[in-house]
């Protein structure tokens, strides 16, 4: 069994004066509760002229296949990374480096499950053996 220390404070109309008294509270343990948790997604493009070109033309594909996502709520924000701020918003003025994704799911091993199908990674636009995720913390 596991215990912690739980404060309560105590607190009376007549006195101004505030003060705080630890307690043990016994909790049972249990089995594992699953949550979901934000994965940071970080996805580079491979190397070469030819994955921007791919990556243009498979681009609204991948629009298209993320929205359920994004609807769903399981993808909270996503966009390209770029090598250097671009002249506009226009696509062939960009020189990607790859994309960026903050996902919700219960593991790592979920999260990449979401993307393995991605349109870019079968076009052979992401480097998915360079995919870098970590749990985010977001407030």
């Amino acid at each position: 069994m596991a215990s912690r220390i739980a404060t309560r404070r105590f607190l009376s109309p007549f006195s101004r004066a505030q003060f705080q008294r630890p307690s043990f509270i016994r909790t049972m343990a249990t089995s594992e509760v699953r949550r979901p948790y934000e994965f940071l997604v970080i996805l580079p493009d491979k190397p070469g002229p030819e994955v921007r070109k791919r990556r243009l033309e498979v681009r609204a594909q991948h629009f298209k296949d993320m929205t359920p996502t994004l609807d769903g709520g399981k993808l909270k924000m996503g966009g390209a990374i770029l090598h250097d701020v671009p002249v506009n918003d226009e696509g062939e003025n960009m020189d990607f480096a790859g994309s960026v994704m903050i996902l919700v799911a219960e593991s790592a091993e979920e999260a990449k499950n979401m993307l393995k199908d991605d349109i870019y990674v079968k076009a052979g636009v992401w480097d998915f053996e360079k995919v870098r995720m970590t749990v985010a913390v977001l407030h």
